[in-house]
């Protein structure tokens, strides 16, 4: 089922008919009353997203055994370590419950998703911003001599509109 190609995705950008793989945090406590904390992971197909904002829900079912699980994760959920894209289904419709009483088989499609496979990636240099000659005129130069530059440009271009344009003789 998994393939070799996974996106990890964010939240918001859950939609049915995806496969996802959602890693949570559990905390269990031991024996010796002392607090664990570990990750499960949760695959299976999303149902229907429901909801906006801070309340905003996914509904995600399994078939695990021969008997069907459903959790409902909300988005803004702490415990969602991540989330990966296994593969995405076509889904015409916005919940798409049917699948649970029917044998009928999605078309896989390629995936929406603007983020990039889970590759590391390499990071970006910043370079160092070069003044241009300009600028380091305007930074070196007095307030006074920065103003008579503006004003001579006002003049040249009033100039130009005072000269009228030749026309061709015909």
């Amino acid at each position: 089922m998994a393939q070799s190609t996974k996106f990890e995705i964010s939240p918001q950008d859950v939609q049915t008919g995806m496969v996802i793989r959602i890693h949570q945090k559990i905390k269990d406590v031991t024996s010796k009353g002392e607090e664990k904390e570990r990750i499960q992971m949760f695959e299976g197909t999303v149902l229907k997203v429901h909801g906006s904002g801070v309340r905003r829900t996914m509904t995600v079912r399994k078939v695990s055994g021969g008997i069907g699980v459903e959790k409902i994760f909300p988005l803004a959920l702490p415990a969602i370590e991540k989330i990966d894209l296994i593969k995405q289904l076509k889904a015409r419709h916005k919940v798409i419950s049917f699948i649970r009483t029917t044998k009928k088989r999605l078309k896989e499609i390629q995936p929406k998703v603007k983020s990039n496979p889970m590759k590391a990636e390499k990071p970006v240099k910043e370079q160092p911003i070069v003044p241009t000659s300009e600028d380091a005129i305007k930074e070196e130069a007095p307030m006074s001599e920065q103003t008579s530059e503006v004003e001579t440009l006002k003049e040249a271009e009033e100039q130009k509109s005072e000269v009228p344009e030749e026309t061709p003789a015909a």
